[in-house]
């Protein structure tokens, strides 16, 4: 577990660096908002086609293949793989094509040609790591099933690392505008796009192909193989259809999001006083998957195995247990990481993102804050969902999400219609949170019924104390920030005392009051 958590941290401290040096050489307005668009439509494509079908569903159907023997195991895997590479491989090479097409679809309103024809232009580059996440998602789930989760946590790194250092020589060698000017698409040379939308794949193909080695070392090497029927794969396609229906769900939400978050950044473009667009919402939302990753995701990847296998074995009790495991150590964690990121959240992007201008760093940390209790909401409903897949049960959890979804639209549309444009992205933030909320609410409930019960009254005292102690301490955090702010302004150094100083008050406080409430709490 702290081997994987390990990975899950540097990878996504990693992707902080990668974050922060694309922001500040593109910035966050019209070629940031492009570039964005462009590596956010790939993972849309392949999360849609077959991305959650083999992270939620090929696990326990690899685990049931190699309880059968090596050799069952082998042969399930090659043919996997090479439905993958058959499928994504022409899917990809269309949608090169397509890219005008699917640029302008989510580009939203107020985009010049100029503007359309830059966004197209990056997705075109970026559209090839479509067929390298499909690779990259098999080979993770091989090496999963075996045992080894540990390689696919690490691989991202070296994805990060390229993107890092083809940023930086953007920025010594590139000379794009960053802010809001009607001419800054036309900054941008073909050269550098390639340079830009190119690094941003080779990261993703390097990524994908770091993991053979280690598939080596389990003794595992692809053969291609084509003889597909009677082979276990048709009860796999049978359990993804409706694990293609949740991501289509999540991913028709999400393209929603980043249409209403275009068409509001474009709108408050010149008039306001930050940048209230996509780029703002997608870099606030990656820091909120940061903790997602490490705890939710390190815990969910150490578990899964185990809980497929005694589903397998016919033992549903003991996956909801399991599941109330995670859900007991994630929150521990989760909870007081939510509340100190909503107390510190302005100087914290201060901090990340510090080649950019104070006003939109700073209002990208209160977008941080709306996002917080996504922190907590998100991850347990990301456990609990992992918990219905090991049990093979994909369609509940389907079901569940097209109601997040019809919530995150619905919420969406009124926050587009309520709120002035430089507001949009707060409030997109805010809905994501209650979206999931009553999503987690209606799949404990579906997971109660078919695991049994995972302690949900000794998860609901220990959240509860836990939320008792960490509000107080974050408004105390709050104060603190905002005190430092007022005396000494914005900057880095200010919002670095404030962070820290922050920090340490909430920590104190919420370790206080924690005992406090631990030792009031009636035992049963």
């Amino acid at each position: 577990m702290s081997w994987l958590a390990a990975g899950t941290a540097l990878s996504r401290g990693t992707g902080f660096v990668r974050t922060s040096v694309w922001a500040a050489a593109l910035g966050l307005y019209t070629v940031g908002s492009a570039f964005t668009i462009a590596n956010t439509v790939p993972t849309i494509l392949f999360t849609l086609v077959a991305g959650g079908a083999i992270s939620a569903v090929f696990v326990p159907q690899l685990v049931r293949a190699m309880d059968r023997g090596e050799a069952e195991g082998a042969a399930y895997a090659d043919r996997l793989l090479t439905v993958v590479i058959v499928v994504l491989g022409p899917l990809t090479a269309g949608a090169v094509l397509a890219a005008p097409v699917l640029a302008g679809l989510y580009a939203g309103q107020g985009w010049t040609q100029t503007e359309l024809h830059l966004a197209a232009a990056f997705t075109a580059w970026c559209l090839p790591q479509v067929f390298f996440y499909g690779v990259f998602g098999v080979l993770s789930q091989v090496l999963q099933a075996r045992g080894r989760p540990g390689p696919m946590t690490w691989a991202p790194v070296a994805n990060n690392m390229i993107a890092i250092a083809v940023g930086v020589a953007f920025l010594v060698y590139g000379s794009v505008e960053t802010g809001p000017q009607p001419e800054a698409a036309d900054s941008v040379s073909p050269a550098e796009i390639a340079l830009l939308g190119g690094g941003a794949s080779l990261g993703v193909v390097v990524q994908a192909l770091i993991l053979v080695p280690a598939l080596r070392t389990v003794g595992y090497r692809f053969r291609p193989r084509f003889d597909l029927r009677g082979a276990g794969l048709g009860r796999s396609a049978r359990l993804a259809v409706w694990t293609l229906v949740f991501v289509a769900a999540n991913q028709v939400a999400y393209s929603v999001t980043v249409v209403v978050a275009n068409t509001a950044g474009k709108a408050a473009a010149g008039t306001s006083q930050w940048a209230a667009g996509l780029p703002s919402y997608t870099n606030a939302y990656m820091i909120m998957l940061v903790p997602h990753a490490v705890v939710a995701v390190s815990l969910a990847n150490a578990r899964i195995r185990s809980m497929s296998q005694a589903s397998v074995h016919g033992q549903p009790a003991e996956v909801g247990a399991a599941v109330g495991r995670s859900l007991q150590d994630a929150g521990r964690v989760l909870v007081p990481v939510a509340a100190v990121t909503a107390a510190v959240g302005p100087s914290m992007t201060r901090l990340l993102f510090p080649g950019n201008p104070e006003p939109d760093t700073l209002y990208m940390g209160l977008v941080l804050a709306c996002f917080a209790p996504s922190i907590v909401v998100y991850s347990a409903q990301y456990l609990v969902v992992r918990g219905m897949y090991a049990l093979e049960d994909t369609r509940r959890p389907a079901l569940v999400q097209i109601l997040v979804t019809g919530l995150q639209i619905l919420l969406a549309v009124v926050v587009a219609g309520v709120l002035p444009p430089e507001w949009v992205v707060a409030g997109l933030a805010a809905s994501f949170a209650l979206a999931y909320s009553a999503g987690l609410a209606l799949s404990l409930t579906l997971l109660r019924r078919s695991a049994g019960e995972p302690g949900l009254r000794e998860l609901g005292l220990s959240y509860g104390r836990q939320l008792l102690a960490a509000v107080p301490a974050a408004g105390a955090a709050t104060i603190i920030c905002r005190l430092v702010i007022d005396q000494w302004g914005s900057g880095l150094i200010s919002s670095a005392v404030g962070l820290l100083s922050g920090s340490i008050v909430f920590c104190a406080g919420y370790k206080a009051l924690l005992q406090i409430f631990e030792d009031e709490t009636p035992v049963d």
